[in-house]
């Protein structure tokens, strides 16, 4: 099964088309359960009210998304897993890209096993060729898409560049995760 949330020591799993709450089994130590793991369950796995099943085994993760450590904190830590494509999504006004960001975001995609997708939003408000002329040279895919205007709200090629992959999408808060879901 999969890691769908997690919240407060408690995850829903998706298990063929039922969600099913459960917790990390005593045995499973300190090992961290994150969002897209794949897990082993027993338990109830009904999905019913109240039900909950415990996580005995963490997969292998084939890919990672990490966080780094903060200047007080030296552990690195475990934000996603096995996921196929990190969306970085980036507005191109309001607020104002950040390259470096990207940069490092990039840098995250790579190191994680993770094929990259730049997302360009609020189009209407900026040109996206400035910042596409910096990253369409390293080959780095990308997507333009906007709320207003001629073309608004047209999600096409987005969704097909989201068919058939498990996607996390990353980027400051204002940059229109939200409105793309």
């Amino acid at each position: 099964s999969d890691v769908c949330s997690s919240d407060l020591g408690r995850f829903t799993l998706l298990i063929d088309d039922r969600t099913v709450m459960a917790m990390k089994a005593r045995p499973l130590g300190r090992k961290g359960v994150v969002v897209g793991d794949r897990v082993r369950v027993v338990g109830d796995v009904s999905g019913a009210d109240g039900s909950l099943a415990r996580i005995v085994e963490v997969l292998e993760r084939s890919s990672t998304l990490r966080r780094t450590a903060d200047d007080d904190d030296p552990v690195e830590r475990v934000i996603v897993a096995n996921v196929t494509q990190l969306v970085i999504v980036t507005a191109l006004a309001d607020p104002e890209p950040r390259p470096r960001w990207i940069d490092r975001a990039l840098v995250a995609a790579y190191d994680g096993g993770m094929a990259p997708l730049l997302c360009l939003t609020k189009a209407d408000l900026a040109d996206p060729e400035t910042l596409l002329s910096t990253y369409r040279s390293l080959g780095v895919p990308w997507v333009v898409t906007q709320l207003k205007g001629e073309g608004a709200g047209d999600l096409t090629e987005l969704r097909e560049r989201l068919q058939g992959r498990t996607s996390v999408l990353v980027g400051h808060s204002g940059v229109g995760k939200s409105t793309l879901v």
